[in-house]
């Protein structure tokens, strides 16, 4: 597989893509047309059911669209096979971290990092402060549940791992739910800010934030 520093750019182009879930009488998505050129922020409004979700696993290529097509650099994301996560990154609602320390966690991003880039990544995420408080550092365990770590510290640390993947295209789904509104508005001026250089997908319910967008989509 190529390098993960192999894809620094990424334009999106979706035509008149339908998707729609076998047995179901009624399209997902239906007849989406967009164009998100490389480093465009985008905000997707939508109730639940809306298609938000649909939207990402047909740019993720998981799914093809029904009918239609989407392109990402010229090609359909399903080409890509595995590499399609050196584009693509996503920073969910609970982002997976594993019973190790956090500097493994953030290393899942790119193996070959250095500690200078992991440092890096942490003061742009605004951790390092917190992580060089803590006696072990970035040896620090997460523990499975991570209770040793709030929410919206496993998101930044979930964030840091995605800075060091670098991917060109982020995928935001609803990350700051279920924070506290104080913690969730520093957070989205985190992520905006750290992720300003790449295109960015912000799937969300509500407009903390909203203005910082290029386009805003209502499905």
């Amino acid at each position: 597989k190529g390098n993960v520093q192999a894809f620094k750019k990424a334009n999106i182009s979706i035509d008149n893509i339908s998707y729609r879930y076998e047995g179901e009488q009624a399209d997902a998505l239906h007849q989406l047309s967009l164009s998100i050129p490389f480093g465009q922020k985008l905000a997707l409004l939508g109730k639940s059911g809306a298609g938000k979700s649909t939207l990402i696993q047909l740019l993720q290529g998981a799914i093809q669209p029904t009918s239609g097509g989407i392109l990402i650099n010229g090609h359909s994301p399903i080409e890509y096979g595995d590499q399609i996560y050196d584009i693509v990154g996503v920073l969910n609602q609970k982002p997976y971290l594993f019973a190790t320390t956090v500097e493994n966690n953030i290393r899942l991003g790119n193996q070959q990092a250095t500690t200078a880039e992991i440092e890096t990544v942490m003061k742009q995420v605004k951790l390092d402060q917190y992580m060089n408080s803590l006696p072990n550092g970035l040896q620090t365990q997460m523990e499975e549940t991570g209770q040793r770590f709030s929410g919206g510290e496993r998101q930044r640390i979930a964030l840091a791992r995605i800075l060091l993947k670098d991917t060109p295209i982020v995928i935001l789904d609803e990350p700051t739910i279920g924070l506290d509104p104080v913690v969730e508005y520093e957070l989205i001026e985190t992520i905006l800010t750290s992720l300003q250089d790449k295109t960015v997908i912000w799937i969300t319910h509500h407009l903390i934030g909203i203005e910082q967008m290029d386009q805003i989509l209502f499905l």
